[in-house]
């Protein structure tokens, strides 16, 4: 409880809190509701927008073709191969968490991809296996974010029923002010600083761009991770949203999502990437705990998935799942993270996601916590 607050409010707010079918203000609290994505379509564009999102990978030497297009072959054995073992990784890690007591959701799971187009421009549909990125739970309130990448513009429709079902039920629901992704609408800095080459517009007209990764929920303070003007305008509308009951803070560690290069597992405790120093965290997480991850050597060869490109480093091995302050799913690949966070007295959980560099997204990325138990607390004003 804050000095001042009413104990009758604050036991109404706990009530509700205990009922609310959404609920969920932190990353490591006992988790009891889930959405889980579905790779049910694996397509890659070749538009600016894509290629900026992605640009550190997709000039990495594992991508020679980093500007595609991608030439992917549906009917070699590689493919149906890496398709089934996507598959059977995801029955696994649902099949555990329902093992753990938490309810599992799915989106919607097409049968194929589909064209759209705006006024301005056409994409094709990718898939929805990272709901994080497209959701964002605050609370009671779940917000569609504004994402910056064209194939994903209608991605939240696939969740719209589940959107339906939690707003009937008593949840929130929010929608960001979404960019027209037109290329003078990007901010091409940060890019830029990091070779980007390409012809930029004459006149920028900068918009909202953001995805639910890169912001780090604990309690009644968000770190919002931001490397361009687009995700500081987010920013400065997701702390209007909210207002005076949360303080959102920038940090800058990454070009976008905050949740492989940090990850707060519990209150006092971090999980930290080798390559973030401590003083780009904010002043009053310096005195947390931290484990640190050391991701494990490049395994991967240029062509391992065929035309596919690989749009994530080892690094994804951090990009955990808190089930609560002492459980945490963890690729069972990570040998030394599992023995180091097993050393900081957590229990971890062992599971396969073998293709998760292809997608994208680990454990953290492709789900997004609906509900877990406890409310809205302060963990730095006292």
């Amino acid at each position: 409880m804050l000095f001042g607050e009413d104990p009758q409010r604050v036991d109404a707010t706990a009530r509700a809190d205990a009922t609310a079918v959404v609920n969920s203000h932190n990353g490591w609290a006992p988790l009891e509701e889930v959405i889980v994505g579905a790779p049910f379509h694996l397509d890659y564009q070749n538009d600016v927008s894509f290629r900026v999102f992605f640009f550190g990978n997709l000039r990495s030497g594992l991508n020679p073709n980093g500007r595609g297009p991608w030439v992917i072959s549906a009917d070699s054995e590689l493919e149906k191969r890496v398709r089934a073992e996507l598959e059977e990784d995801l029955a696994e890690f649902i099949s555990l968490l329902e093992r753990e007591d938490v309810a599992v959701r799915r989106p919607e799971i097409p049968s194929a991809a589909q064209e759209f187009r705006t006024p301005d421009w056409t994409s094709s549909s990718g898939h929805s296996v990272m709901p994080r990125d497209m959701l964002l739970v605050i609370g009671n309130e779940v917000i569609e974010t504004a994402p910056m990448v064209r194939s994903r513009y209608l991605e939240s429709n696939l969740y719209k029923r589940l959107l339906v079902e939690y707003f009937n039920r008593g949840a929130k629901w929010t929608v960001a002010p979404r960019s027209r992704l037109l290329e003078e609408n990007f901010d091409f800095g940060y890019v830029r600083g990091e070779g980007y080459d390409d012809p930029l517009p004459e006149e920028p007209f900068y918009e909202i761009m953001f995805d639910g990764a890169q912001v780090l929920r604990l309690g009644r303070d968000l770190l919002f991770n931001c490397s361009t003007e687009n995700h500081r305008m987010g920013m400065r509308w997701l702390q209007r949203q909210l207002g005076d009951d949360y303080r959102v803070h920038e940090i800058n560690i990454t070009d976008h999502h905050a949740d492989a290069r940090m990850l707060p597992l519990r209150p006092g405790t971090l999980l930290l990437h080798r390559e973030i120093e401590e003083h780009l965290l904010p002043p009053f997480l310096r005195d947390w705990e931290i484990v640190r991850y050391a991701p494990p050597e490049e395994d991967l060869e240029p062509g391992t998935y065929g035309g596919r490109p690989i749009l994530a480093s080892p690094g994804l091995g951090m990009n955990v799942l808190s089930l609560d302050e002492e459980r945490v799913v963890v690729q069972d690949s990570q040998a030394a993270l599992i023995r180091d966070l097993d050393k900081a007295g957590f229990s971890p959980i062992p599971c396969s996601w073998r293709h998760g560099r292809i997608v994208g997204g680990g454990f953290h990325c492709m789900t997004l916590d609906v509900r877990r138990r406890g409310g809205l607390e302060d963990y730095f004003s006292g």
